[in-house]
């Protein structure tokens, strides 16, 4: 991957050029980004930069050397990846699975899609439904990676998606290593949410932030990997926030609005008609899904709402709604009060983080079912 081939982020890839050039490159680098904005893609481009035998300084790598050919499949001998995984069928009888036994898993899927999102991933490896983690099982794997002298020459690599997912025993064992690094050895970390690991390795990683891809240069990238004609496509692009991951997820033949679009609307039903029966009912279809679908499904539920919202408040044409949803959206766009939104959306996000919390399923989307009745009854 080549800066010139990921999307967006014109000024930070050429400031992490001019850091490689001026030798300025720290050995811990956090790039924070919202969950499909990139930062994987940029990270190897990065990586591919630093390591190219003919690059042109101050532009990019060449693309064509063995060490990027390597690099590109995701094949090189100095970069090691670590990302959460759990137990699946081809983890094999471990209990404590690396996430060595899916790098093929790994690869092809960063070559189908390098902007994938942690949804994607989980789906890939067979894990949909559950939590991935990394464990001090694969923080072992990773100093022994490191131990290991360099192939080429040109430093070593540690690529670590998702560093959030560590618990706090994994983290306190690649602390050392990454307070002292060994000499031409760099950890490059891929977070969502920084906030989530330990103060000790933040503070000592340079924070590297990225920003939303802009809508016109999302859209002809989607429309292009989707086929979708242009103005649908820009449709995706805004909604996404400017995450190519998510825009293309959207956009897929599984994405949330074709996953969950029947359960919100048969919710909606119940609570326009007042029907805590029917309401406490639908639940079942919901807590069929799975803990990482039901926090999808309050997502979209809340995405769903706001739409319904500004189409209320005669603002259809900014509210962005799928083709799949208008009918829907304009359906509800006149049935509940003002009031309503706002207390609805506090009660689907407090459902989403008791989800995250691991709080029993049936009591969550209870108590959500009786907080939705309420508002609309008050």
């Amino acid at each position: 991957m080549q800066f010139k081939e990921v999307l967006g982020n014109t000024d930070l890839k050429a400031r992490l050029v001019r850091m490689v050039d001026s030798g300025r490159t720290g050995h811990s680098m956090m790039l924070v980004e919202r969950d499909g904005y990139g930062a994987l893609p940029l990270a190897m481009a990065l990586i591919q930069y630093m390591v190219c035998t003919d690059r042109q300084s101050g532009e990019d790598s060449c693309g064509v050397c063995p060490a990027c050919r390597r690099i590109a499949g995701m094949l090189h001998p100095d970069v090691h990846f670590a990302f959460p995984v759990n137990v699946t069928a081809k983890s094999g009888s471990s209990k404590k699975p690396l996430s060595a036994s899916f790098l093929e898993d790994w690869r092809q899927l960063y070559r189908d899609n390098p902007y994938f999102t942690e949804a994607d991933l989980y789906a890939r490896l067979g894990i949909d439904g559950k939590a991935g983690a990394i464990s001090v099982a694969e923080a072992r794997e990773v100093l022994d990676s490191l131990s290991l002298k360099s192939y080429e020459g040109r430093g070593k690599y540690m690529v670590i998606w998702l560093p959030e997912r560590m618990n706090a025993e994994a983290s306190n064992r690649l602390l050392k290593i990454v307070e002292e690094p060994m000499p031409d050895t760099y950890f490059i970390f891929v977070t969502h949410a920084p906030e989530k690991i330990i103060p000790t390795i933040r503070s000592r990683s340079q924070i590297i932030r990225l920003y939303p891809v802009p809508v016109p240069e999302l859209t002809p990238f989607v429309a292009a990997r989707t086929g979708l004609p242009q103005e649908e496509a820009q449709v995706y692009a805004r909604i996404s926030g400017g995450s190519p991951g998510l825009a293309l997820s959207m956009a897929a033949e599984g994405s949330a609005a074709s996953l969950y679009l029947q359960m919100v609307t048969d919710m909606l039903d119940a609570v326009a008609g007042r029907d805590l029966v029917a309401l406490l009912e639908g639940n079942d279809a919901v807590l069929a899904l799975g803990r990482e679908k039901q926090k999808d499904f309050c997502a979209y539920a809340e995405d769903f709402l706001r739409k319904v919202m500004m189409s209320g408040r005669g603002l259809s044409s900014i509210a962005d709604a799928l083709p799949v949803e208008r009918d829907a959206v304009a359906r509800f766009s006149g049935v509940f009060r003002d009031g309503f939104y706002e207390k609805a959306f506090r009660a689907l996000e407090e459902a989403r983080a008791s989800v995250e919390s691991n709080v029993n399923a049936k009591m969550v989307f209870c108590n959500l079912a009786n907080m939705l009745f309420a508002v609309n009854n008050f």
